[in-house]
């Protein structure tokens, strides 16, 4: 075998440390790539490190086929108390007036509380200086047994237009 030169050696030693710290270089970034998988891997396939990849996405199917029952049936709930509510007083409709001409300041009104359908009472309550009087008129499909008065027609209106919330009634948080 031929004698190697010392410049040759220490090329072939640069060489080989080149090709040891390449390799060193690949092998760290593989090992990190590797920890990031392994971490990811455990995430998907939660706390259950017995459990292979595909056990863990028959879990995740069950869980999404689970999921849109419990969605299928607050739906049905949803509709369902929707329907009920239709029949709950949520309309409002409030009218301030002066019932008679000495008395100022709008102290008598006429509220009207009905549901969708058109149905509920009208409250009324007509002040003077010595007496109150209060009246309680039912009201069904925007119709009423008893004569009613233009302000609480005017109020059953406001009721229906906007739930209550019309040009011509006084807002809720005013008429106190």
């Amino acid at each position: 075998m031929p004698e190697l030169t010392t410049e040759q050696l220490s090329l072939a030693l640069a060489i080989t440390a080149g090709v040891a710290l390449l390799t060193f270089l690949i092998t760290l970034i593989v090992g990190l790539r590797l920890r990031r998988i392994r971490r990811e891997y455990r995430m998907l396939l939660g706390d259950k490190d017995e459990q292979d990849l595909v056990a863990a996405a028959g879990r995740a199917v069950q869980q999404m086929d689970g999921l849109g029952k419990r969605l299928d049936e607050l739906y049905n709930r949803h509709e369902t108390a929707h329907v009920g509510s239709r029949r709950a007083l949520q309309r409002f409709g409030i009218v301030r007036y002066d019932a008679f001409e000495e008395m100022g300041g709008r102290i008598s009104f006429s509220l009207a509380l009905l549901d969708d359908h058109g149905d509920g009472l009208v409250l009324t309550s007509i002040n003077g200086r010595t007496e109150a009087r209060t009246y309680v008129k039912p009201i069904a499909g925007l119709n009423s047994e008893h004569n009613l008065s233009d302000e609480e027609r005017e109020a059953m209106a406001a009721a229906m237009a906007n739930h209550g919330r019309s040009q011509g009634a006084t807002p809720i948080s005013q008429a106190r």
